[in-house]
């Protein structure tokens, strides 16, 4: 179930507790009372972890929603089965009404379709997938909203929480198939999400979601009012409808466990769930003791509530029935001891320590790869149902309301059956069919998880990474030393040898450790396209591919905004309308491929489309307009051409819209990608398409680098840029009439470029034949580059520049050599542009 399989994927369930009681009638505390002085560090905790949550779940939730529209075609029932039975009613009639109601086993249908026996046929059934969506995609974005529904009641963001409401009780109508799928639904569940993200920022400031009150009840009416459209729409096509119950605060009942489907579990959510499970379980453990040793003390049971009913959501969410039920009931009694004030805390707490156990060796069979069953299931929840109330002034209060169990999600089904266990874990000696609680409270290790990962802040690991750096500025200057030279110490070299492999696994290690996935970033753009689609009357389709690629998480940061400027670009300007695709023989959806690769040492994403390419006479036409060539541009290449899209302020839109033509945007993604020291390549062909490749650095910290010197002067060249050096020959030079100096390798030629000219340095000699040219590739040009010496390669440490310097742009940083002097790293794109300019300067 990887997002690249087009399935779907999961993320962290509520961390925060579902619906809550409301107040009672003496206390006035309101909403806006949460941002007075009294709120404690704890609320503040509790609110941001819920926006946290809240926008990945945001996060998650789009491109399944916009897969969902997608998938759902409709048709007619007869020519999606090729069913042959002339006898059915619908046979050849192209009728409105669901077939599942009509001649179904759903709601009052006529169960005479043979194609289907019961109800469970029709929920899985081909018709009903392609209209409505299947059953695993439908309860994975239900479920969805039910936790942020349940999260924000907990936290009074009443109108976070009524927008999440309608949106899963439309979802509830179709996924039960009383009503029909329309487009229309998906517009309004990104509508839901795109509210969610702006209450979220304001409750990120404010702490509440009263502002968005007036939006709020906007977008609820329209949610609700499309579920009451849809169910008369069933109406008048003549099959009965759901009833009229949409208004109501409860939402209708998921479909029994059997009914939902099955969905996939990747080994990879298995272990996040394990992970997260294992955390909630601890931090459940510790309160309850803290709880015993504290009778009466409230601080421990919200943080032991919270915890718990994590837990039983995550369960739910991946369909582990005998978890929730039994993390369902612990955190029944836990709200009741809440209400009570923390009374009780004794007798209740060893038995819910019991159960913990009984929760663990349940999650360390999951992690083993088995479905966690509970043995004597029954067993456990009896005697919980047997603990004495709380408190006895809970028998005289007015009882609250029961909770409502959560709805059923779809059972957790292995992705790969034989796949290796994602987490080592062994259950206890004699674990298995064992009651915990026969002997009180649980033993260490029983049913103990083997945690293999750690959470560590960010900073902490910029800090090592920076130390890192500084480590290998050390060793240049341990082996480096100026007061080594000369002397023949082997021992010495070899001990340095060893120190910079192990230097450099180190710095390979702590660089692995900030990669993530490209997956996140490549799933947000699939909602960008459905609406850039939907606003242009343009029929698209995104494919991606590759998103397990990993990259900086700084680096991924950095080229969001471009890679999203890009996207619209190929929306707006590369993709025809359906009519002019026709009218060209293509199809009438066009394509646009997003996809991540490992190339060279670098990491290359690729975004490239199937529209009408690049215009070279409207560019250039363009270009003279704006001074930016002389002459026709008739001597222009192809790639030359290309590029002019990325001057300041170029655009060759007819008209400006509010997705681009402000010529406002290409200079500015081609500086953010340098800026990472990466590279932007253009490839077009009119009428076939056009191609964005952003070639990204690994590591934006260390590179390889070559040392070269020129006269007095020394500098680093990026080893990746070089693909060759030698020691020219007479006979392979040629100077052309204007001044250009060329040198012929095989069947290349390359114009030479001076370091001691861009260095404005006296070189040891000005005759090439004296010097070493180093062959030096940008963006599949090339240019050789003259030096006196090379001085060996070394890891080198990039320092940003002072601004006191001033735009230094034949140079991209800077680093400490051994001797303590601060050498120069070149700038190859700089200087392999700017030795192109000249050329075509002096041919034009």
């Amino acid at each position: 179930m990887k997002p690249n399989d087009e399935h779907l994927t999961v993320v962290r369930q509520e961390q925060i507790s579902e619906t809550r009681q409301p107040a009672p009638a003496d206390d006035d505390k309101t909403r806006g009372d949460i941002m007075s002085d009294a709120i404690s560090d704890d609320q503040i905790e509790i609110i941001q972890d819920f926006i946290q949550e809240s926008r990945d779940m945001i996060d998650q939730l789009e491109p399944i929603i916009i897969e969902l529209g997608q998938s759902c075609q409709g048709g007619n029932c007869w020519e999606i089965m090729d069913c042959t039975n002339s006898d059915c009613p619908r046979h050849g009639q192209d009728l409105q009404k669901p077939c599942w109601l009509d001649v179904g086993y759903l709601g009052e249908g006529l169960g005479t379709c043979l194609a289907a026996s019961c109800a469970q046929d029709c929920l899985t059934c081909k018709v009903f997938r392609k209209t409505n969506g299947n059953q695993e995609t439908m309860n994975a974005i239900f479920r969805l909203f039910h936790s942020m529904k349940g999260s924000a009641s907990f936290l009074d963001l009443g109108h976070i929480a009524s927008v999440a409401h309608a949106a899963e009780s439309l979802l509830d109508l179709i996924r039960s198939g009383k009503i029909r799928m329309d487009p229309s639904h998906v517009e309004l569940l990104c509508l839901a999400c795109d509210f969610a993200k702006e209450a979220l920022d304001l409750v990120e400031t404010d702490f509440n979601d009263q502002g968005m009150a007036e939006r709020a009840e906007a977008i609820t009416a329209r949610l609700k009012a499309a579920a009451r459209l849809a169910q008369q729409l069933i109406l008048d096509a003549g099959a009965p409808a759901a009833p009229a119950e949409y208004a109501a605060d409860s939402v209708a009942p998921a479909p029994e466990a059997e009914n939902c489907g099955v969905f996939e579990i990747s080994p990879e959510m298995a272990e996040r769930f394990v992970q997260e499970a294992d955390e909630l379980l601890q931090s459940t453990e510790q309160g309850l003791l803290a709880w015993a040793e504290a009778p009466g003390d409230q601080e421990p049971l919200s943080g032991l509530f919270r915890s718990m009913h994590s837990f039983k959501g995550n369960c739910g969410f991946f369909g582990l029935a005998d978890l929730e039920r039994l993390s369902h009931q612990m955190e029944t009694l836990l709200q009741e001891a809440r209400d009570a004030g923390g009374a009780g805390s004794g007798t209740l707490a060893e038995t819910l320590l019991d159960m913990l156990d009984v929760l663990r060796v349940a999650v360390a069979d999951i992690s083993q790869g088995g479905e966690g069953r509970i043995d004597d299931l029954e067993k456990h929840l009896a005697r919980l149902a047997d603990l004495p109330p709380a408190d006895d002034t809970l028998t005289s209060a007015e009882p609250s309301p029961p909770q409502e169990a959560p709805p059923q999600a779809p059972a957790l089904r292995p992705a790969t059956p034989t796949a290796k266990p994602p987490i080592a874990a062994q259950p206890g000696p004699g674990a298995a069919g064992k009651d915990p609680g026969a002997n009180g409270a649980g033993t260490p290790g029983k049913g103990a998880i083997k945690r293999q990962d750690i959470r560590v802040d960010l900073e902490k690991l910029d800090r090592l990474i920076n130390l890192i750096g500084e480590m290998v500025i050390a060793e240049n200057m341990l082996i480096h030393n100026p007061d080594l030279e000369g002397l023949e110490l082997e021992n010495f070299h070899r001990a340095g040898q060893q120190m910079s492999k192990l230097v450099r696994e180190l710095q390979e290690v702590a660089m692995i450790i900030r990669m993530i996935p490209v997956s996140g970033l490549f799933r947000r753009m699939i909602r960008l396209v459905h609406d850039l689609a939907v606003k242009s009357g343009k029929k698209v389709e995104l494919k991606l591919s590759g998103e397990e690629t990993e990259l900086d998480k700084t680096v991924i940061e950095t080229i969001t905004d471009p890679l999203v400027h890009l996207l619209r670009n190929a929306m707006d300007h590369g993709l025809e309308p359906p009519e002019e695709r026709r009218a060209a023989g293509k199809p009438e959806k066009g394509e646009v491929r997003l996809s991540a690769r490992h190339e060279e040492g670098e990491v290359w994403i690729t975004l490239e489309d199937d529209g009408r390419g690049l215009n070279r006479d409207k560019i250039i036409a363009k270009a003279i307009s704006k001074g930016l060539i002389e002459g026709d541009g008739a001597e222009l290449s192809d790639k030359a051409v290309a590029n002019l899209i990325f001057q300041p302020g170029f655009s060759t839109a007819d008209k400006v819209t509010d997705v681009s033509g402000r010529g406002v945007g290409m200079d500015v993604v081609k500086q953010n990608i340098e800026k990472i020291k990466g590279k932007i390549e253009l490839q077009s062909t009119p009428g076939k398409g056009s191609r964005f490749i952003l070639r990204i650095p690994l590591t934006l910290g260390i590179i390889d680098g070559m040392m070269v010197r020129v006269g007095d002067s020394r500098c680093i060249v990026p080893t990746l840029a070089i693909r060759e050096a030698f020691r020219p020959l007479s006979e392979a030079i040629t100077r052309t009439a204007d001044g250009l100096e060329i040198v012929r390798v095989r069947d290349n030629f390359y114009p030479i470029t001076r370091l001691h000219q861009i260095l404005k340095k006296t070189p040891d000699s000005e005759r090439l034949e004296d010097g070493i040219l180093i062959v030096l590739e940008y963006q599949e040009t090339g240019i050789a580059l003259l030096v006196d010496e090379i001085l060996g390669q070394q890891q080198t440490v990039i320092k940003g520049l002072s601004n006191f310097i001033g735009n230094v742009r034949w140079a991209s940083g800077c680093t400490i050599l051994g001797d303590g002097e601060v050498c120069l790293i070149l700038d190859v794109g700089h200087i392999v542009e700017a030795t192109e300019g000249t050329r075509e300067a002096m041919a034009s």
